[in-house]
This record gives C-alpha cells, structure tokens and sequence, in this order.
C-alpha cells in the first residue's frame, strides 16, 4: 500500500509536466509547418510573379492613405496568395472573423505572458483572412492599407491559445523580398504599457519577446525568431519550446 502510494504521488506531480511538455510539442510542430509553408508560397510567388513586395506591396503603406489603390493592392495580395493552398477559405467580415465558422466574434489574442490584451487592430482580424483546411489562419496587415506583415495562428482560433509566441506568430516581408522578422523599429510607443500605473508614461518597444515585458501589450510579436531558432528570448541557453511562460 505505501508502494502503491508513493507511486500515485510521484505520477501526481509529473503529470502536469508531461501534459505541459506535449502541448508545448503540438505547437512547435504546428509553427514548424505554418512556417515552412508560409516560406513556400512565398517563394513561389516570387518565381511567379517575379516577385512580392514590388507586385504586392510595394511599400508598407500604414500611412499613405492617400493612394486609393493600396487596400485593392492588398486584397489581390490575400487572393493570390490563398491560390496556394488547397482546400483553403477565405474568410470576410461578413461570414465571421478569421474563422469562418459564422460566429462573428472578434478573437481575443493575448500577449506572450498572457497578461494583456494582445495589441492588434480590429480591422486586422475583421477583415480577410485565410484558414486552411487543417485549421491554420493566415491574416495580413496591421492596419487597412499595410499588407507587409503576415500573422499566422498556427491551430486556428477556435483552439486556443490564442496567445502571441504560443499558437499566434508575426512575419515582415522587406523591399527585399525577405520574410524577416519583426524588429523594433524606431523609438517604440507611447502606449505600450497602457494600463500599468507604474509604466503608463514610459516608451516601451513594439515587438519584444520577454517575460520581463508583463505589461506591455506589443509583448510577442517579436516572438517568430526565438521560436524558429528554439532559443528562449531570456536565457538564449534554454529551449524555446520547452520554457514557454505560464
């Protein structure tokens, strides 16, 4: 009986980590393949239509609202871009957001410590995305003109997390025809850590990666590069995959 006992104590306590450490392996895998396919496409649109950024997008255009072919620009963007992939639907405001699934919602995404609310326009995932048929979501922009990031939910929205870093990742397409990711450009914002007494007024950057960023709603977007390398963004000798915040 003390056996028996010792035994279901010791499985007590090492189940939640194996129940963690296979969830967390679901979404590397499902990241590995959103990525190896975004590459793909990518680069068959390249050879295609000799090229993406000058056919596509041409410059990141969040603030040049006054040339009235970008948003056409950048819904011919998602209509080529779905050709690639078999079986895939177009999600639009109008059969519900992201997920096509006639519930129309708009899908909460948390930050990487799952804290805060993830900072992304309402028009970004309201708008037109792609699902495929295993469940992967595709949406573009951070504002209506700007198709120059590529946002991937790796399970779909209807799974969860839902959660930046997790199952929710970012990519940038440069002038170079690059998919790179999302560095923190310029000065950062001013309202990063909207919310936070202690922080409202401080300029805080705009695609971090850190569990020391808790209250910055930009937190994750600078997740992609961690992810892919499988290094975690605070101890760069530990995986990234197996250390995933709480």
């Amino acid at each position: 009986m003390i056996t028996l006992g010792i035994i279901g104590i010791v499985a007590a306590m090492t189940l939640p980590s194996v129940v963690a450490n296979h969830k967390a392996k679901e979404l590397e895998v499902r990241f590995k393949k959103a990525y190896s396919i975004l590459w793909n496409i990518h680069m068959r649109m390249i050879s295609d239509y000799n090229g993406v950024y000058e056919k596509f997008i041409l410059v990141d255009t969040g603030y040049n609202n006054n040339i009235p072919d970008l948003t056409n620009k950048k819904y011919e963007y998602i209509n080529v871009f779905k050709k690639y992939l078999t079986g895939a639907k177009l999600c639009t405001y109008s059969n519900s957001y992201l997920s096509c699934n006639a519930k129309s919602v708009i899908i909460k995404y948390k930050t990487y410590t799952g804290n805060k609310d993830a900072h992304l326009g309402s028009d970004v995932i309201s708008d037109k995305a792609i699902v495929t048929n295993d469940g992967m979501c595709f949406f573009f922009g951070n504002s209506r003109n700007r198709n120059a990031r590529i946002y991937i939910d790796t399970n779909g929205n209807a799974k969860g997390p839902n959660r930046l870093g997790f199952d929710l990742f970012a990519f940038d397409v440069d002038k170079n025809d690059k998919i790179i990711f999302p560095k923190n450009i310029g000065g950062g914002s001013e309202d990063a850590y909207e919310g936070d007494e202690e922080l409202e007024d401080s300029v805080g950057a705009v695609n971090p990666c850190s569990i020391q960023e808790k209250t910055n709603k930009y937190n994750g977007f600078g997740c992609s590069e961690f992810a892919l390398t499988d290094k975690n963004p605070d101890n760069q000798n530990l995986s990234y995959w197996k250390n995933l915040p709480k």
